[in-house]
């Protein structure tokens, strides 16, 4: 065997092993995941639960549920204010009359607490395209044509032109021009930039 052509069965040998690799690898990915379902046998709740084992570890949800209805914490928002609960009657003195009691006629005054009403739908956004400058036209309708541009880009625009599919423009003059967004049906006024 000459040097070539032992050279030829290692690279054949080394391609054969790449192809097992490949093959390995390209089953263990087309294979279906196999996932193992944990099955918690049933627990029969008592009315007074045992104490629990020292290596058990159990949420008693059976203590959870009986304070909420006791304390009514469920049914109250923690995010209004509340009115506090009336002081407790003075306990009486010993030895002697009880004092006496003196109650008004007038209910207490009602307290009304305004609510907040949400706003509004926003405003729509104000149109950022700054007008730079004009020049005028010798065509037969006359006019002007407007130098208007944002941060990136810059438009050479006459009146009627829609501009990005949003602007059109309503009226230019020599001091200000007026756009129209044709989005949010409402008009805006751009002054000339000096």
């Amino acid at each position: 065997m000459t040097k070539q052509d032992r050279q030829k069965l290692s690279i054949l040998i080394v391609l054969l092993g790449v192809l097992g690799v490949t093959v390995v690898f390209a089953y263990r990915m087309n294979e279906p995941q196999t996932t193992a379902a944990v099955q918690v046998p049933e627990t029969k709740s008592a009315s007074t639960p045992a104490a629990p084992a020292a290596d058990s570890a159990r949420i008693r949800l059976d203590l959870l549920e009986k304070s909420d209805a006791e304390a009514g914490t469920a049914k109250r928002n923690l995010f209004q204010y509340q009115q506090a609960p009336p002081p407790p009657p003075p306990a009486p003195p010993r030895g002697g009359p009880p004092p006496a009691t003196f109650t008004s006629a007038a209910p207490p005054p009602a307290v009304t607490i305004p609510v907040a009403r949400p706003p509004g739908p926003p405003p729509p956004p104000p149109i950022t395209l700054k007008y730079t400058g004009f020049a005028t036209t010798t065509t037969a309708n006359g006019g002007y044509t407007a130098f208007i541009g944002d941060d990136a880009r810059h438009y050479n625009v006459t009146v009627g032109e829609v501009l990005m599919g949003r602007f059109r423009i309503a009226a230019i003059s020599d001091k200000s021009v007026e756009i129209e967004d044709l989005e949010y049906n409402r008009r805006q006024t751009l002054p000339l930039l000096k």
